[in-house]
């Protein structure tokens, strides 16, 4: 009996100490940053910009932005929480946006801190912005009080519903690591009134070094994740003069390198409806015609698509990545070879809703 309660009390002991040694964190001790942002700074330096929520004397919540010069994000960190009353946290850092030009020059140091850090979420959105960071960072945008919400909420439901292929912030760092595949964000621009995305930056390594705009990002979404639902994509009819808009897509993909034969197989199955004809009725006749015509649409598309990464040397679908799976090459070899692939693209679209009228 002695023996249980010396064994009883030696285990509450060592919970007790155990508990008293780990680091706990108070919320309402602390000064939470939702976004942070990079701009280019002078003499090798950056700027670093952070959104921080804060409550006003009447409760409402507004932003509030913290900006320093620094040579590391490790520097950064010392100077923003010199200008805190209360300790930064990253906990809540729904992005991270660095400016255009920046990214054009490598941004694997920025980004490796904040990905090595386990209190940031790895889901977290990357963005290239025009412009400024901090200029944007500073706006206050009538659509949302918390501007780290309303970037996320904007890029969440266009990779659900819209044209951009999914990307965080450990996808990104998994396509840098990974040998045959390159990393891909959206591109922000911003006005008065709205951020806006208006595209996706292709990157070789950490360099920005090519762009997709929103349109023909549909493409490179077709070919890297597919459609289950949303997307959109509008087709041109009657020489210009007529254009139908296909929604609501899912889709089939087959991928094969043929290194033999240097010829990339893309074969893609598109379901879809056409939500608007500006060409008056929509009768059978003319459905056929609009699938022949998103046929070639798509078709032109995906080789414009691959076309623009061959000229690049990138390759964010990672058909690199299947290819030293399987041949004894290296990755300079494999990125020689894809330059030089000529590309066949199989389409095949099926419209399950029309609304045809006899």
């Amino acid at each position: 009996m002695k023996k249980k309660i010396f064994i009883f009390f030696v285990t509450i002991m060592v919970v007790i100490l155990f508990f008293s040694g780990v680091r706990t964190n108070i919320i309402d001790e602390l000064q939470l940053v939702t976004i942070v942002g990079f701009d280019r700074a002078e003499d090798d330096q950056f700027r670093g910009t952070v959104t921080l929520s804060a409550y006003s004397m009447e409760e409402e919540l507004n932003n509030v932005t913290l900006s320093a010069v620094s040579t590391s994000t490790r520097e950064l960190r010392l100077k923003l929480n010199a200008m805190s009353s209360r300790p930064i946290h990253g906990g809540k850092i729904s992005a991270i946006v660095v400016q255009d030009e920046l990214a054009k020059s490598g941004i694997f140091s920025l980004l490796d801190t904040y990905y090595r850090d386990p209190t940031i979420a790895l889901k977290s959105y990357l963005c290239v912005t025009r412009g400024k960071a901090e200029t944007m960072l500073n706006r206050e945008f009538p659509l949302q009080t918390e501007i780290g919400t309303y970037l996320s909420d904007m890029l969440s439901h266009n990779v659900d519903y819209g044209n951009l292929p999914l990307t965080n912030m450990h996808l990104f760092m998994r396509a840098y690591y990974e040998k045959g595949k390159d990393p891909i964000m959206p591109i922000l621009s911003y006005t008065e009134n709205a951020l806006r995305v208006e595209g996706m930056a292709l990157f070789k390594d950490d360099r920005f070094v090519a762009e997709v705009d929103l349109n023909d990002s549909f493409y490179l979404k077709l070919i890297q994740d597919g459609y289950q639902h949303g997307g959109l994509i509008e087709v041109a009819m009657d020489q210009g003069e007529g254009v139908a808009v296909l929604r609501e897509i899912r889709s089939n993909l087959d991928l094969k390198t043929d290194m033999d034969q240097n010829v990339i197989h893309i074969d893609v199955k598109v379901k879809s409806r056409i939500s608007e004809y500006s060409g008056g009725l929509i009768t059978e006749e003319k459905v056929k015609d609009i699938v022949e015509a998103a046929k070639a649409n798509i078709a032109s598309g995906i080789r414009d698509i691959v076309s623009l990464m061959q000229e690049n040397q990138v390759d964010p679908i990672g058909l690199g990545a299947r290819q030293l799976e399987k041949e004894k090459i290296s990755e300079e070899e494999w990125y020689n070879a894809f330059q030089q692939m000529d590309v066949h693209v199989k389409v095949d679209v099926k419209i399950v809703e029309s609304g045809v009228s006899q």
